[in-house]
């Protein structure tokens, strides 16, 4: 009798562990998540806003931020926004909808900013005016800066050399790079009028000890079934350049920078250690009908 009480305070022992150990209603640490309120109207902030702004001194006094809303679209609306930003910045405190409108956008202004300094923005929607749980090209939360930069110079004697249907042209222009940022540029990019800017990327696998470029402005994207590039394209005219080359005996049409094909990454690539790299023309096309594939525009300084 003894032996059997004892394995009976033992059996009791251990299912008061394991009721204790399943209780999840005292042992869990879920908290369910704040319900959307009954009124709202969707607020969010759309996906394709950037999270950087950079600009050169002057160049601009104010962004835009777009914001959107899912319901509520054929009335108007005014939505106050919380607001965290650093000194030198005017946000709005409220995003303002006019009847009829699902998107529009706030203006956040700001004067002299100290220049390469990083000026940071955060706007959120209120919970009375989000809705965390339907699916939408956004966020309720909105984060990212504002900041003043000058082109420094890398190097003013950059040598190029291409070749247009068989007659080599060699050019010099300036390497530079926009304050502490990955982006850089090549000033009036074989004399089109039009300045290359590209940032930097990772290894390239078509040159070994090469690192990618990627076209960043002044261009229309190029995707093919296979390739990957971009026109050179005058953002500011909104105008594909044209120009003479060959000494003024060839015009050129426009002209496509191939970055990837297939697989391989890096066609268009540069490396600061060799002081060298590659701008890979996929193709150029004259304004006599001409074309050709493949004729890359190398370069090297000291």
């Amino acid at each position: 009798m003894k032996r059997r009480t004892i394995y009976n305070i033992m059996y009791a022992i251990v299912a008061m562990i394991l009721a204790t150990a399943c209780d999840d209603k005292n042992d869990s640490n879920y908290e369910p998540g704040t319900p959307t309120a009954e009124n709202s109207i969707g607020v969010y902030f759309d996906s394709s806003n950037p999270s950087e702004f950079i600009f050169q001194q002057g160049e601009a006094n104010e962004i835009e931020i777009g914001v959107s809303r899912l319901k509520g679209v054929d009335t108007a609306a005014e939505v106050p926004l919380v607001v965290s930003a650093d000194d030198g910045l005017t946000v709005p405190a409220t995003a303002k909808f006019e009847a009829g409108e699902s998107s529009t956008t706030i203006k956040v202004g700001f004067g002299n900013l100290e220049e390469s300094k990083k000026y940071n923005i955060k706007v959120t929607v209120p919970e009375d005016y989000a809705d965390h749980y339907t699916t939408k090209p956004g966020a309720t939360a909105y984060a990212g800066y504002i900041m003043v930069a000058a082109w420094n110079t890398i190097s003013d004697k950059v040598k190029m050399s291409w070749t247009t249907l068989g007659v080599t042209n060699e050019f010099t222009t300036s390497l530079e790079r926009l304050g502490e940022t990955d982006r850089y540029r090549f000033h009036n990019f074989l004399t089109s009028g039009i300045d290359y800017i590209f940032t930097i990327g990772n290894n390239s696998t078509a040159y070994a000890g090469y690192n990618c470029i990627t076209t960043y402005a002044n261009y229309e994207p190029y995707e093919g079934s296979e390739a990957k590039g971009a026109y050179l394209f005058d953002d500011a005219t909104q105008e594909y350049p044209t120009w003479t080359v060959a000494n003024g005996t060839i015009e050129v049409a426009d002209i496509c920078i191939l970055e990837n094909y297939g697989t391989a990454t890096g066609y268009s690539c540069i490396s600061f250690t060799r002081r060298s790299g590659y701008v890979y023309l996929y193709f150029t096309d004259y304004t006599d009908g001409t074309y050709e594939y493949y004729n890359p525009v190398s370069f090297s300084w000291e």
